[in-house]
């Protein structure tokens, strides 16, 4: 796939050393996506437009700490792209998803990508999240902001919790306030952004 032909480096503000990792991520996912049915995203444009622009918003929010959780990481998005484009080679990533094929294929190109600061972990959250002690957790697509909450809260390590979100969002957090996980958390940024196929926001919580 050649995403190097797509990108325009200052657009991105991308070293041509992270567009050659995204190309190869998104090569190997889209090998692995006629074996096992990963992601609708298919094409170079589509997966700038519905991958690699959240992966970068992420980074530009400059919220990431020392450990980070993707909870429900699916195709590797966002967690394991985010991996393979960090500048920060000492930021550990955790990548979980419940359905073991798709954490065997995380497993497998994080090996291939070489990035040895990527771990795997195949289940429920709750069982194995004070085992990573994540300060960090970021999610897309996973669930509501209260289901999310409970899984986490018995967590005492993470000190910021990042969402991807869309225009359902404000409905989404006045519903969580009224659940008693909800009324935990509180919002501190929200970041807004839109890409070719939708508006999209990040949220940034924590723990009252």
């Amino acid at each position: 796939m050649a995403i190097q032909a797509r990108i325009k480096l200052g657009e991105f503000n991308l070293s041509p050393e992270q567009v050659d990792k995204a190309s190869f991520f998104a090569e190997i996912l889209h090998r692995e996506n006629e074996i096992q049915n990963l992601t609708r995203i298919l094409g170079v444009e589509e997966f700038i437009d519905g991958h690699l622009i959240d992966v970068i918003h992420l980074f530009e929010m400059n919220l990431l700490s020392s450990r980070v959780l993707d909870l429900g990481s699916g195709c590797g998005v966002p967690g394991l792209l985010a991996a393979a484009i960090d500048l920060d080679q000492s930021r550990e990533w955790a990548l979980c998803d419940s359905e073991k094929q798709k954490c065997e294929f995380l497993f497998a190109t994080a090996k291939e990508l070489g990035l040895n600061q990527v771990s795997v972990y195949s289940g429920r959250v709750e069982s194995f999240i004070n085992q990573i002690k994540p300060t960090t957790v970021i999610s897309r697509a996973v669930g509501t902001v209260d289901k999310i909450a409970a899984w986490i809260l018995n967590c005492s390590t993470w000190n910021n919790l990042i969402l991807f979100k869309s225009k359902g969002w404000e409905e989404e957090w006045k519903n969580a306030q009224l659940n008693k996980n909800g009324k935990k958390l509180t919002v501190t940024q929200i970041k807004e952004y839109s890409s070719k196929e939708k508006y999209r926001i990040l949220v940034n919580l924590i723990k009252k």
